[in-house]
């Protein structure tokens, strides 16, 4: 039976699939693996604590962007370039954590999760992997990669795609101005069974979609840069620096991550939706690199007027310049965006050609963040694909549930919601009301149950109607004797900065202490709200 609960996926969905983008996790035990066997299982036993939500999310989290930190540095070396990552992955995460605990939905996980890759992701990955490449001043590090925008992104031909990793094993072959087959197979008057299959597999990864781990790419790159090295083929020896090897791994770690993301969207989306989110990035893509642009040619100049500088007060000017740069954009946009809604929320907003709105809103909030707002405009879900009676019936249940008077109303709301449709859409209002219905009555055993249901379906789907509903629920664990569940809640609700009754201001909510003493205050049967 196909599951269409509304809801957004889990933070250890996202979280496991950060690392799946990667490829860092999942390896061998071979020389090019970043982590042992015990060490793999102690991070996948971390991924899954933060899947069960039992406690200090934040915490969690934390420690698997150290474990993510580590496993980046022995892969990439290059500090910059992990900092641009893990600049990226924060953005992703807090960017989330605002959708969450604020943007409801009304579709189920794979079409809310293709909502939120539209309508954040793309543009919010884009800038940050933009502005810190200056920021952090990667272009000291000297990598000479060519533009990503010309080799990182696949290519549609027809119904044939060349994958960006193919790309990445192209780039290396002409870099070294050498074939494929000879590159990992330079002595074929030797017989050797590890560089046959290097060849084999590296035709296989270049005219396939399997992503392989960055640990199987990395031996091979390892093993055939060896054979170069050592071959008595004199017109296929290449000796590579240390330097250029590593630079060697970056081109195939992008590779393998555009190829990972793109692969991803087309198999889960289709390949229309590839497609658009293609000329989205490359359209965001040429806006972002025009500013940045314009700002290395501004550094130059500061740098050029300073005289004489050291490394560090170079890294020291970028890092400030644009910060200060990325700021006033931020403050400029918001400005600007408050003006262009007043425009929007005027009927004449409607009948304006779709030039015509465009011009209005570049004027407003500039290229880059337009190219955004008229996204939002063409589809968020209240424009777009809302169903005919989920406004009234949305808004029905959240009144219901305030001050429900009978069992009878809810059934009757209930069995509304089913002929609409809406029942894994809305059913957290149906069991909210239920709970609230019976906790009225003082039926605090009864009220529990459905609590626990409407917290459950509702917390990835009901954004910043969670207010009530996880204090509602927190209060219900703690009269029930549910001391486990109630932690869980909080810490749930910490992470999403949902405010809990009793534990505001404290500057450590989630200790033990302070949860015992939330525990013992609401589990008193004497102490319950009068109006919910």
């Amino acid at each position: 039976m196909e599951n269409n609960k509304a809801t957004f996926p889990t933070i250890g969905e996202l979280v496991r699939e950060i690392f799946n983008i990667t490829g860092l996790l999942a390896q061998k035990d071979r020389s090019n693996s970043f982590l042992s066997e015990s060490n793999k299982k102690k991070l996948q036993t971390k991924l899954k604590r933060l899947a069960d939500e039992s406690s200090k999310i934040d915490g969690k989290l934390d420690e698997l962007l150290d474990s993510l930190k580590h496993l980046l540095e022995k892969a990439l070396g290059e500090e910059r370039i992990v900092c641009m990552v893990l600049e990226a992955v924060e953005v992703l995460l807090a960017t989330y954590k605002g959708v969450l605990g604020d943007d409801g939905t009304y579709l189920d996980k794979t079409n809310s999760t293709k909502w939120f890759i539209k309508q954040y992701v793309l543009d919010r990955v884009l800038l940050s992997f933009y502005k810190n490449y200056l920021r952090l001043n990667v272009p000291a590090s000297k990598l000479s990669l060519p533009d990503l925008r010309i080799w990182a992104l696949p290519n549609i031909e027809g119904q044939k795609i060349s994958w960006p990793l193919r790309n990445a094993w192209q780039l290396i072959y002409d870099s070294l101005s050498i074939s494929q087959s000879s590159f990992h197979y330079p002595d074929k008057s030797l017989e050797d069974y590890r560089a046959s299959q290097n060849l084999e597999n590296a035709q296989h990864w270049s005219t396939t979609d399997q992503i392989p781990t960055i640990s199987s790419l990395f031996d091979n790159l390892e093993y055939s840069l060896t054979l170069l090295d050592s071959t008595s083929n004199d017109s296929a020896r290449r000796i590579v620096s240390a330097s250029e090897k590593q630079r060697l791994k970056l081109i195939l770690f992008i590779g393998r991550v555009s190829a990972y993301c793109f692969r991803e969207l087309e198999r889960n989306f289709g390949r229309e939706f590839l497609i658009e989110c293609l000329k989205h990035v490359q359209g965001q893509s040429s806006r972002l690199s025009r500013i940045n642009l314009r700002l290395e040619k501004h550094l130059k100049t500061v740098e050029k007027s300073i005289g004489s500088m050291s490394e560090v007060d170079v890294n020291q000017l970028y890092f400030y310049e644009i910060s200060e740069y990325w700021e006033q954009f931020a403050i400029s946009t918001v400005h600007g965006s408050r003006l262009l809604q007043g425009y929007i929320n005027d009927e004449s907003f409607s009948n304006l050609t779709e030039l015509e709105k465009s011009k209005l809103v570049i004027a407003h909030v500039g290229t880059f963040a337009g190219h955004g707002v008229l996204t939002l405009l063409g589809m968020t879900p209240s424009v777009k694909g809302m169903p005919s009676e989920f406004p009234e019936l949305f808004y029905e249940g959240l009144k219901l549930k305030k001050s429900p008077t009978s069992l009878g109303d809810i059934d009757n709301y209930h069995n509304r919601l089913r002929k609409a449709g809406l029942d894994d859409v809305l059913s957290w209002l149906v069991n909210w009301g239920y709970a609230n219905y019976f906790y009225t009555h003082k039926s605090f055993d009864k009220s529990y149950g459905y609590y626990e249901k409407a917290f459950n379906q509702a917390k990835y789907s009901a954004g910043r109607n969670q207010y009530l509903l996880v204090n509602q629920y927190i209060e219900s664990c703690a009269k029930n004797g549910k001391y486990k569940e109630m932690k869980k809640a909080v810490a749930w609700a910490q992470y999403l900065g949902i405010k809990i009754r009793w534990l505001r201001g404290w500057d450590d909510p989630e200790s033990e202490g302070n949860l015992k003493g939330l525990y013992n205050l609401m589990g008193n049967h004497n102490m319950q709200y009068a109006q919910l």
